[in-house]
């Protein structure tokens, strides 16, 4: 038992000692100990004279006809008083008895879970049979043996498993490596690429990495790594006489595991069937076996791993393969990483420029409509004051037909004019010339300008115009005259789009913030018109644009006012029910000369 606790991973030393012990003993002149090898018993040690028979070498058949093969098969052990009288039972075990000089023998099975695993025997050299303390005896060396065999099958299934874990750290811990030069180099597959084959050079040593990419139809050499620096620049200077090469499933097995999706062996370069162009990178290098690993995206071959051995018969193990596989799919996504940067700053650059181009060409559009509304707005104010001037008689009276052709061209031309406004507006707006002229103004004033305005439009309709303005509202301070213009814009097309019922004005203050709701009981507008509703010539329906008239500017215009003030304008309303727009101010509206920027 010491030797087996000194020496749990030495089987050897410990059946060695067994042996000695079992002779010394039981009084015995030899002691041999078998192990079970596949179909055979393998001597494993030895004690005695007779030194004929090397251990680690010497077998006996596992058959009935040797004492040891008989103890092993049958599980129990064998005591034979004089092997020599026994010839008939045992014919090969009683001629090596001969030889040997043996004529007693007694020989116990190693049993580990109804398994013989080996024999212990012990003989002498005249009939003399062992005593029942000596069969005692034998089995606890044999109970030994097997404890030293089983130490040794789970110190090497640990070794293994050791082994194992160890090397799959090691794989673990390369593809991590590569997957953190990935996020550091997204823009850039090169080091990717030096990466991927140094981890794979030192892992697969002996063999050597390298990794070539298709371009264009020819494979170029992009990255190669060696246990030894030195086998890597040879390596790379011997590649540039070959490369780049075709890209032709015949002669490259490069592109014949691109075609075929899969990994392909070349296990001795020298052989006949060895395709030409890895016989020439076979005379310059002088490597014998190679492995290729098709690097593919979305089945679209882009390169290729090879693994190079200077050996030939060399091919990779399960796991290397599945490694290698790895490897091959973190190239493609390094590939695909750069390729994708480029398609994305192509496309900005592509974006940037169509940007400055739209930006030009907006700042000259709003410079033309600006130049435009202005020399529109001359001759048209012109048109006006003459057409008031001729039909207040200051140019002599006019019959009642001229009278009623005059009030439409007035008509007409305020509307036009209200039109170039809105687009000179919209200009100003976007070219950031547009600005609030602050002062003190009163809210109640306000509303009842736009109630004054609009009384006879909703009389027209026989609409009931009604305000609910509460007494004592603070002064505010803003742009009078840009607020009435958005108020006018509410409350008229509150009017326009409603053909029965009211419009309401009501207005409240709170924290310092004026509130104020045009409501009115027209169709309603739907949800989808209301998310867009205040884009520029944006018009809710055009039926109803039709019938009622509007340019889509107004809305867009408001609420670009309203903002200017710090405040919000927005819409409530349900198809069918008449619509509800608020307007939310703060009582002191911000910089008088702070300009909207688009």
């Amino acid at each position: 038992m010491a030797a087996i606790s000194n020496s749990p991973i030495e089987p050897n030393r410990v059946f060695a000692e067994i042996a000695a012990s079992a002779a010394r003993l039981c009084d015995a002149t030899d002691t041999a100990i078998f192990q079970v090898d596949t179909g055979a018993l393998r001597l494993v040690a030895h004690h005695g004279p007779h030194g004929a028979f090397e251990v680690g070498q010497f077998t006996v058949p596992l058959a009935p006809e040797f004492v040891h093969g008989r103890a092993a098969l049958q599980r129990q052990s064998v005591h034979i008083a004089d092997l020599l009288a026994e010839a008939h039972e045992y014919p090969e075990g009683s001629k090596l008895a001969r030889h040997l000089g043996h004529r007693t023998g007694l020989v116990v099975p190693l049993m580990r879970a109804g398994k013989a695993l080996g024999t212990i025997g012990i003989f002498r050299n005249e009939v003399r049979p062992f005593g029942e303390r000596q069969v005692q005896l034998l089995k606890t060396f044999a109970d030994q043996a097997v404890i030293a065999i089983e130490n040794t099958r789970l110190f090497k299934e640990m070794q293994a498993r050791t082994w194992e874990l160890q090397e799959v750290l090691e794989y673990q811990t390369a593809t991590s490596e590569v997957l953190n030069v990935i996020s550091r180099s997204p823009t850039d597959a090169k080091p990717v690429f030096e990466s991927i084959v140094r981890s794979a050079a030192n892992l697969f040593e002996p063999w050597s990495a390298n990794i070539s990419i298709l371009r264009n139809g020819m494979f170029h050499f992009e990255a190669s790594a060696s246990a030894k620096d030195g086998d890597a620049r040879f390596i790379v200077e011997r590649a540039s006489t070959v490369y780049p090469i075709p890209f032709d499933p015949i002669t490259s097995p490069s592109a014949r595991a691109i075609v075929e999706r899969r990994i392909i062996e070349l296990l001795d370069t020298t052989s006949p069937e060895t395709p030409e162009m890895s016989k020439r990178v076979q005379a310059v290098t002088g490597f014998r076996s190679m492995t290729f690993v098709p690097l593919l995206r979305e089945h679209v071959g882009i390169g290729t791993i090879i693994l190079t051995n200077r050996e030939p018969g060399y091919r990779l193990t399960e796991k290397q393969r599945a490694l290698v596989q790895t490897f091959a799919d973190q190239a493609v996504i390094a590939i695909e990483n750069t390729r994708l940067f480029d398609e994305v700053q192509a496309r900005t650059r592509d974006l940037a420029k169509t940007i400055a181009d739209l930006e030009i060409a907006s700042h000259h559009k709003s410079q033309f409509v600006a130049n435009m509304s202005h020399e529109l707005r001359t001759p048209l104010a012109a048109i006006l004051g003459f057409a008031e001037l001729i039909q207040e008689g200051f140019y002599g009276p006019l019959p009642d037909k001229s009278m009623d052709a005059l009030s439409r061209i007035r008509s007409n031309g305020k509307h036009l004019l209200g039109l170039i406004n809105s687009v000179l507006d919209i200009a100003k707006i976007e070219s950031g010339q547009f600005s609030l002229n602050l002062a003190e103004y009163s809210l109640e004033s306000v509303v009842e300008t736009v109630r004054a305005g609009t009384e006879s439009l909703a009389e027209t309709k026989k609409l009931a115009l009604k305000t609910e303005v509460p007494n004592g509202l603070p002064v505010g301070l803003g742009d009078e005259q840009r607020l009435t213009q958005v108020l006018l814009n509410l409350v008229g097309n509150a009017i326009k789009f409603t053909d029965a019922g009211e419009v309401r004005i009501v207005v409240t203050v709170a924290n310092g913030h004026f509130a104020v709701r045009v409501t009115d009981t027209g169709p309603g507008i739907s949800e989808e018109h209301q998310a867009r509703i205040f884009e520029q010539f944006h018009q809710v329906d055009s039926s109803l644009t039709k019938s009622k008239g509007g340019t889509g500017l107004g809305l867009a215009i408001a609420k670009q006012i309203v903002e200017m003030h710090g405040g919000r304008l927005w819409v409530q309303s349900t198809l069918g029910k008449g619509a509800t727009f608020q307007m939310e101010l703060p009582t002191i509206a911000q910089s008088g000369d702070q300009q909207f920027i688009t």
